[in-house]
Parts: structure tokens; sequence; C-alpha cells
């Protein structure tokens, strides 16, 4: 991971023609997610966000994937797994949960009804429920991953304007 992630975000700050000093924010998703990726892209934002004393904006990883089907539905359950048959599950819009880790048979009764489902986690589903879910899951797989631009009008949305951050106070979730 982290051998990749400078050379990565080099790459992409040559093609806009950007520099690092010319970033005035940055945003980062705070997990849950992948311990190891997740620690070391959070670190790097982290580390770049107080050397150039800019404000760093977190935003949760699971409302950046639930944005992937918001508003085109009401509500969006996200799926991530955890560890050993366990899947961390949220949702948003009209119905709203926190998020908690379920097995497959809590998660099967957790669901909202009428929720479309994505998120990482629905790929490791066991097949029976799977089959139940099916035509609440898209198949697109993009949808099932975060992107910078839902990131980036996400945090908008939410810090643009407000009072800035003290980096120290934004941790990983």
């Amino acid at each position: 991971h982290a051998e990749a992630l400078l050379p990565m975000i080099e790459r992409v700050m040559g093609a806009a023609k950007l520099e690092f000093a010319d970033l005035d924010r940055i945003a980062v998703t705070v997990g849950p997610g992948s311990f190891t990726g997740l620690r070391v892209g959070f670190a790097f934002a982290h580390g770049l966000a107080r050397g150039l004393d800019i404000p760093l904006w977190p935003v949760s990883s699971f409302e950046v994937l639930a944005h992937n089907l918001l508003p085109s539905c009401n509500t969006v359950a996200v799926l991530v797994q955890a560890r050993k048959e366990r899947w961390f599950a949220q949702t948003f819009g009209a119905v709203i949960k926190e998020r908690e880790i379920l097995d497959a048979h809590e998660l099967a009764q957790w669901l909202p009804k009428s929720s479309m489902i994505c998120g990482p986690g629905c790929a490791t589903l066991p097949d029976e429920l799977k089959v139940q879910l099916e035509a609440r899951i898209p198949e697109d797989s993009a949808l099932h991953r975060p992107h910078a631009k839902v990131l980036i009008q996400l945090a908008q949305n939410r810090w643009q304007g407000r009072e800035r951050l003290n980096i120290s106070d934004v941790l990983p979730d």
C-alpha cells in the first residue's frame, strides 16, 4: 500500500498540472475499511495536511459508498466484510440505522425491506443470502467502490464555510 500511494498521487497531480503546494484542503475517508489501506492513506493525508498547514476534511467511507446510489433510491444499506463471516452494515436515506456488526442471519433480518444494497461486502455474502437479495444489489461493480468525486462533493457540502478542524482531532474510524 505505502509504496504505491505516493507515485499514484504524483501521477494524478502531474496529470492535473498541480504541485502539492497548490492544495488548499484535503478530503479523506476515515473508515471503516481495510485496516492497512485505511491507515496508510489516512496517515499520508494527515501528514500532508499538517505539512502544508491546510484543512483535513473527514468523511465516512460508508457515506461515500451510500452516495453512489443516493438519491436515486430512498434507502441504501452499505456492507463491508468484517471478520469471520460478519459484516459491518449501515443504512442511509429514508431509513437510517447506525453501523453494526452482524452475521448473515442477523443481517437478513436487519436490512430494511426497501433498501438497495452496496459495498464490497456484497461480494462476500453467503450464496443463499445473495440469491435472496439479488434484485437489490446492483451488478455494476463501480457502485460497490468509493469514488473520489463523491468524497469531494460530500466533504465540500459538510465542511465548506465551517470552522477548521484541528488535524489532531481527525482520527480513523
